[in-house]
């Protein structure tokens, strides 16, 4: 496919109405945080850029919501870790704020289920690695805690299955191999079987109701305790896992083109 029209690292991807949408990220050409958003069209086989997000994000989450698509958390050259979100319209091709999280936290996951969104875990400089879980209900437009997991987390993955949310490996003083499963008729989680490999920075996915789970790093090679100072350092250990977060969606991209092509 045609390469993205700017070299971009923690890109954020999500399908909106067919299209691929890359969100933020750290500029390759000088290491800011990047508020460009570019959306890919699978028909076209080209990049087109579209109205920049508000506030500049690098290892933020994104997701899409009754057909908008939300930016949460992440980190800012200038605001340290963020609590804002702000959602983009494609209808008016403008993105706006809307409430902010309780707690900030950058390398969180989001996930969308019974019409809410989730945050879930990340990091911030006054808590540290979060087991935190937040929701945001779009009709009245406010965030509310639910039950936090077990285990706190970071750079870990999401995914919905059966009308609960995994929350699966991630790090927390080392690489995690525990996944936990929420219900939200009950606001619990509960420990489900581990993976056989601790894995972080990884992405998952639910297909015929069984979970996958796709790469992610198995060890770290750096120290979770680095300060902002050295964090090009820790990026560039941290630079190839979002690829596989952007595989995974063309890989819904392409299935969705299949299924609408088979009904012609």
């Amino acid at each position: 496919m045609a390469p993205m029209p700017s070299a971009r690292a923690y890109v954020r991807t999500a399908v909106l109405d067919g299209k691929l949408y890359a969100a933020g990220s750290q500029d390759e050409a000088d290491g800011a945080t990047s508020n460009l958003v570019e959306r890919y069209d699978l028909a076209k086989k080209s990049w087109e850029e579209v109205a920049p997000m508000v506030t500049p994000h690098e290892f933020h989450a994104v997701a899409v919501l009754d057909g908008k698509l939300y930016a949460v958390g992440g980190y800012n050259d200038d605001g340290g870790v963020l609590s804002s979100v702000e959602r983009y319209d494609p209808a008016v091709g403008a993105w706006e704020e809307v409430a902010p999280m309780a707690e900030e936290r950058d390398g969180l996951t989001v996930t969308v289920l019974d019409g809410k969104l989730y945050a879930v875990g990340g990091y911030n400089d006054d808590s540290g690695i979060l087991s935190s879980v937040e929701r945001y209900d779009p009709a009245v437009g406010a965030w509310e805690a639910v039950a936090p997991m077990a285990a706190a987390r970071r750079n870990n993955a999401v995914t919905v299955l059966d009308g609960k949310l995994y929350a699966v490996g991630g790090y927390n003083n080392g690489i995690l191999s525990s996944v936990e499963r929420y219900d939200p008729a009950v606001d619990a989680w509960e420990a489900v079987a581990p993976m056989a490999e601790a894995r972080e920075a990884h992405a998952v996915a639910a297909l015929d109701r069984r979970q996958a789970v796709r790469c992610g790093r198995r060890r770290r090679r750096h120290s979770p305790k680095l300060s902002r100072a050295v964090r090009p350092a820790r990026e560039q250990c941290r630079r190839q896992w979002p690829w596989h977060t952007l595989r995974a969606h063309l890989v819904q991209l392409r299935g969705a083109a299949r299924a609408r092509r088979s009904c012609l």
